[in-house]
């Protein structure tokens, strides 16, 4: 397993709480030039857990953009982050996994130097890699260290090109222009086309995304959805899916490793119509969505399915309705094996419609007072 330290950049020194201390124009800068020589050394941690602290945040979200890696808050990684943190926040990963620790000095010289038994000092922008030896994550062997000098100087020189690097038409991510601040996951769900085909999602995996289904909250805790679930490893159930999705979606959603097809009972009880059905079953969906991008799985909900269909092929009783099917993936930028209409909806960019069209108050179609 490859672990990777990184000390968050230059910060400011004095704010109204150290918990607020943000990253100075330079530390952005020099984090954002880091950042892009990791993308060129072609750094691929499945995920960045990060401090809760801003200047930790700040550094993560920088470092989360070039990369194309979701973060994840953990206060494990804030003050006192130490080897039995990283064992219990590891434990869920494979041998062959990487994983990206953003957070503090002391804290990060310390853990480097626990488990390598070199002792190091990091500078604030550094970043040490250390592969772990054994099962719990308490051994390992430093194979490099970065200083935030050595960053420049890679920088500047040019550093190695990645192995696989993307096609120019096909971006790394697709972040949204938001003037307000976005949650890290939120900031990177879209809903891409390009699934790597030969990547499957394990079971412990998916069972961690219907797991965070199953939590959603619902109108008197009704739970009133029900997930008819097909992965690509049963080849026969993985077709049965696909054969009720849409022909439009069919040539994109075949190369998914996971096809899913939401229902949600329609009645609290017999002859009484649960009108919150549909929203609930949403938030169910919202949540496995977020929590499959916590593993670096994405995933692309349609309505382009036969709703009839699905209820022949998997007897779905009359008080259950099918809404929506979802694919879920690793992401790939290698599109050879899409349309060139597919590949221009990936490159395309992400459009919302302003908050002042969607937020009221005082009446219908009157923008907020509070919007900008």
């Amino acid at each position: 397993m490859k672990l990777y330290f990184l000390r968050h950049g230059l910060a400011e020194d004095l704010a109204d709480s150290d918990f607020a201390r943000e990253l100075t124009p330079r530390g952005r800068r020099r984090v954002a030039q880091s950042a892009q020589v990791m993308r060129q050394l072609n750094l691929r941690p499945q995920r960045i857990v990060s401090s809760p602290r801003l200047r930790a945040r700040q550094t993560a979200d920088i470092i989360s953009a070039a990369l194309d890696r979701p973060v994840a808050l953990a206060d494990e990684v804030n003050f006192g982050f130490d080897l039995d943190d990283i064992s219990s926040l590891t434990q869920d990963l494979g041998s062959g996994a990487e994983i990206m620790f953003v957070g503090h000095n002391p804290d990060m010289s310390l853990v480097v130097s626990q488990l390598t038994g070199v002792s190091v000092s990091m500078k604030k922008g550094g970043l040490a890699r250390v592969d772990v030896t054994d099962g719990e994550a308490a051994q390992g062997e430093l194979v490099w260290l970065i200083a935030p000098k050595v960053f420049d100087a890679l920088a500047g020189a040019g550093a190695p090109a990645a192995a696989e690097p993307a096609s120019p038409t096909t971006p790394a991510q697709k972040l949204p222009a938001t003037p307000h601040r976005l949650q890290s996951l939120i900031q990177h769900r879209w809903s891409p086309l390009g699934f790597d085909r030969e990547r499957g999602i394990d079971k412990a995996t998916l069972l961690s995304i219907l797991e965070a289904g199953r939590w959603a909250a619902s109108s008197s805790n009704l739970q009133p959805w029900r997930f008819i679930v097909a992965a690509k490893e049963d080849p026969a159930e993985f077709q049965k899916l696909l054969s009720v999705i849409k022909e439009g979606n069919q040539p994109w959603a075949q190369h998914a490793a996971v096809l899913m097809i939401a229902v949600a009972r329609k009645y609290r009880q017999p002859g009484v119509v649960n009108r919150h059905a549909g929203y609930d079953l949403g938030q169910a969906i919202a949540q496995m969505v977020l929590q499959a991008l916590d593993h670096d799985i994405y995933t692309h909900q349609m309505g382009g399915f036969y709703p009839d269909k699905a209820r022949d092929a998997y007897q779905i009783p009359d008080d259950y309705e099918p809404y929506t099917a979802v694919a879920m993936a690793y992401r790939t930028t290698a599109l050879e094996h899409l349309s060139d209409g597919h590949r221009q909806r990936e490159a395309a960019q992400r459009q919302r419609h302003p908050l002042a069209d969607l937020v009221f108050s005082g009446g219908w179609a009157r923008p907020a007072d509070f919007l900008p």
